[in-house]
């Protein structure tokens, strides 16, 4: 799904056409790119302007094999497609100008064509057929293969910076910069999974969020670097958002190349205590990490709960450790979680009174950064997913 389009080359055309007479003409302009990429739509449009044009009136695109065509915007035409072509076609047209959007997908075949729009219109009796502008596109992943090696792969780089702005909230920014690229750029993020994506500022590239992947693609980047885009995720643990991988990919020339992206994590701890060896030997003997611990499981809440996480580790501790590296004397309840032994305590249908809670744990008590995590039905899911089946607001 495509949710932004970016400036893209733009051409424009005056042209005088009447079969081999002095028609008066028309003016059109044809938008497109000159590059395509595999499982990504690429945007094309045709407007026209014309006095004369009216009546029965066809505009036929040839599109060379291994290209797909969708219309997205008709003007009440009617569409027809064919083996290596689409039509519209109108019984009378009335309208002043021709506005058309299609997007075109490449198989693994395509390499490389020609799209070829022909205007029919009749005039004085006569048929006439306009060959508008044609667009030379070739596919980046069939044309050559991404590598990292070649002298322009560090000519763009892209560096993530995450800032934790609290409640489950973390801010991404990614930073494009360098130089030698020749308009294409594209950038894959894969996202945590349970998490809830908000792009904030896509700077006027196509953005869309499709099984956990966050891309942003500028077919002819026109802006100067730096270009900065911005997303959030809500209701992310700390050290799912560390894990975030992703890659820039763009092109020089023909040649088409990729990129890691760096992660900047200056001054952003993990929320989640790693419990090891050296923390459990500053306790007693007694006190050591074994397999009975004190702990309560954690009961199942009905519907929406609100919990405060407090730690989570490898292993087990006994709730008097607790008490002794935290100074926590309240109830602490244990759950297996992906691999990991997770603390927590309290259970409100409220979310406010669970931030409230972790507020008044994180004054009282030295646990890093507690925070709320949600339940469903016993079932944990992401704050995000909470408030949207309770219906209630996020607070910061």
């Amino acid at each position: 799904m495509l949710f932004k389009i970016s400036s893209i080359f733009f051409s424009i055309c005056l042209a005088l056409v009447y079969g081999l007479t002095n028609d008066p003409g028309f003016v059109h302009e044809v938008s497109a790119s000159s590059t395509i990429c595999q499982g990504i739509e690429t945007p094309y449009s045709v407007r026209i302007q014309s006095e004369e044009i009216n009546g029965l009136v066809q505009l036929e695109f040839k599109i060379p094999e291994g290209l797909h065509a969708q219309v997205v915007k008709s003007q009440n035409s009617k569409v027809s497609y064919h083996t290596n072509a689409v039509s519209l076609l109108w019984n009378n047209l009335e309208e002043k100008e021709i506005n058309i959007e299609l997007v075109f997908t490449s198989n693994i075949d395509f390499e490389q064509g020609e799209i070829a729009p022909t205007l029919s219109y009749l005039k004085n009796g006569q048929r006439i057929d306009a060959n508008l502008d044609k667009t030379t596109i070739h596919d980046l992943t069939a044309r050559t293969v991404l590598d990292q090696t070649g002298s322009q792969a560090d000519g763009v780089t892209c560096l993530r910076h995450l800032t934790d702005e609290g409640d489950g909230v973390t801010r991404v920014d990614l930073v494009i910069d360098g130089e030698g690229f020749d308009g294409f750029l594209k950038i894959n993020e894969e996202t945590p999974n349970n998490c809830i994506v908000e792009i904030v500022d896509s700077e006027l590239s196509l953005s869309q969020i499709e099984n956990g992947t966050l891309t942003f693609i500028w077919f002819d980047a026109k802006s100067p670097l730096p270009i900065t885009v911005t997303y959030k995720l809500l209701g992310c643990s700390h050290t799912s958002t560390m894990n975030i991988k992703g890659k820039i990919e763009y092109a020089f020339g023909n040649s088409g190349f990729s990129q890691d992206i760096a992660s900047h994590n200056a001054d952003f701890e993990t929320n989640e205590a790693i419990l090891n060896v050296d923390q459990i030997t500053e306790i007693s003997a007694t006190e050591k990490v074994n397999n009975t611990s004190t702990n309560t499981a954690l009961t199942p809440d009905k519907g929406v709960s609100y919990r405060v996480q407090l730690m989570a580790g490898h292993n087990d501790v006994t709730e008097s450790w607790i008490t002794y590296k935290y100074n926590f004397n309240g109830r602490s309840d244990t759950e297996m979680h992906e691999g990991w032994v997770k603390y927590t305590t309290g259970s409100y249908q409220d979310y406010q009174l669970a931030r409230n809670e972790r507020e008044s744990i994180n004054k009282a008590h030295n646990f890093p950064e507690p925070f709320v995590t949600a339940y469903y039905l016993g079932e944990r899911i992401t704050v995000g997913e909470a408030l949207i089946i309770s219906q209630q607001d996020w607070i910061q």
